[in-house]
């Protein structure tokens, strides 16, 4: 929305046809650009009132703030997003790094982007509920841009991995006893280290269930 010339008076706002939430915007009786309701009302913009290059200015990046918030709005519909996620995706749908910046700052102030919280519900569900370990967590958790301090944090309180650990392992045995006594074993400890156990957990779990299996758990 540039423009040029002197001040000029806003003749009409008329709700557009095909989208009663926007605005066709009208100056000295001339349609100049449509608008989000939310940024008339929020610049009080009516008719009568005289605007000039930097009223419009001022709208336009009202109205891509706006656009921005509501793109955002829609991802977190989907799912929780980390910052860093909703900032790659504000930027692909070509939105200025100061509008992505601002937009992200209003978000975190309405409590909708929260990354500690973030990492906090995602390794428990991980460990509870996808029965990963916290090696694994932590490296999806890097991946979606948390801070390693947020994720620290999360992973200090989170659930402990031994109990998903077993879980797994006792299914893994329970599929796969035919296999050969060694075999198994060394299937078992890389099955688990894929799912991002410690090292220490699986040789723990391993002495327990390829024990309690009638297996003899190696070193």
């Amino acid at each position: 929305m540039s423009f040029f010339g002197p001040a000029v008076k806003i003749t009409a706002l008329q709700p557009q046809v095909r989208n009663k939430r926007r605005v066709s915007v009208f100056l000295d009786g001339n349609f100049l650009f449509g608008l989000s309701g939310e940024t008339v009302a929020a610049l009080g913009l009516r008719v009568g009132r005289e605007v000039d290059r930097a009223d419009l200015d001022r709208i336009a990046l009202e109205e891509q703030l706006y656009e921005a918030r509501q793109y955002a709005f829609l991802l977190l519909s989907y799912k929780a997003r980390t910052t860093s996620e909703l900032k790659q995706r504000l930027g692909r749908k070509g939105f200025s790094p100061d509008i992505v910046s601002s937009t992200l700052q209003r978000l975190a102030e309405l409590k909708m982007v929260d990354d500690a919280g973030f990492a906090r519900r995602f390794a428990e569900d991980r460990i509870t509920i996808g029965h990963k370990g916290k090696w694994r967590v932590r490296g999806e958790l890097l991946k979606r841009g948390v801070a390693k301090e947020h994720i620290e944090g999360a992973l200090a309180t989170a659930p402990d991995e031994k109990e998903a650990a077993r879980e797994v392992a006792e299914k893994y045995l329970s599929r796969n006893r035919r296999l050969e006594q060694d075999v198994l074993k060394r299937r078992l400890y890389a099955f688990l280290a894929r799912r991002g156990f410690s090292p220490d957990t699986i040789r723990s779990v391993m002495g327990e269930t390829v024990s309690d299996s009638g297996l003899e758990a190696t070193e």
